[in-house]
């Protein structure tokens, strides 16, 4: 708030303060997202498209020593928002009763997301786990979900796939860590 001699009271400078520290984390949180932006895209037979980078929301590949943890939100506009993690992780869960999608060293997903309008979707299961390649960054093969079928993440034609940037190399851009 400004006094009347034009200077800025202590209300006026705390709510400066306040407006530049939101700015500042919400752009660190959007920053921390790392699918790439032109390969975003998983295909589900019954539920259409999945976007893991969506303008609000957005997917981000974590690293925790060794191995990793999905973290965030991917959208698809016939069921809604699907929730991979919380940041916590990596996660506790081995059964559908909790949420959060672990990486191994090797980039093999496990765990479940979970959809408000689709239920538990599984990244590891007897036919089929999701895999990230740790250098390219590309995810591969097919999630399950009861009410959605299957989830799938690389596809030559039509060309479609969810990529992350969390292992881009040098000079490519991206968020460069690599699991041991």
């Amino acid at each position: 708030m400004r006094r009347r001699d034009g200077a800025i009271g202590k209300a006026g400078l705390y709510l400066c303060v306040l407006a530049i520290f939101v700015a500042v984390s919400g752009s660190a949180v959007l920053a921390a997202r790392n699918i790439d932006a032109a390969n975003k895209y998983a295909w589900a037979e019954n539920a259409g498209w999945q976007n893991w980078s969506p303008t609000d929301g957005g997917v981000t590949v974590a690293a925790n020593g060794a191995n990793g943890y999905l973290t965030g939100y991917a959208w698809a506009e016939n069921v809604g928002w699907v929730n991979l993690g919380d940041g916590t992780g990596p996660y506790a869960n081995d059964s559908a009763t909790d949420w959060g999608v672990n990486m191994d060293a090797s980039g093999n997903l496990s765990g479940y997301a979970w959809g408000e309008n689709v239920g538990w979707i599984s990244f590891s299961n007897a036919y089929s786990q999701v895999t990230v390649n740790t250098t390219t960054g590309s995810f591969d093969n097919y999630a399950w979900g009861e009410n959605i079928g299957w989830i799938h993440f690389k596809n030559a034609t039509p060309a479609y796939n969810v990529r992350t940037t969390a292992f881009a190399a040098p000079g490519v851009g991206g968020t460069v860590f690599k699991f041991r």
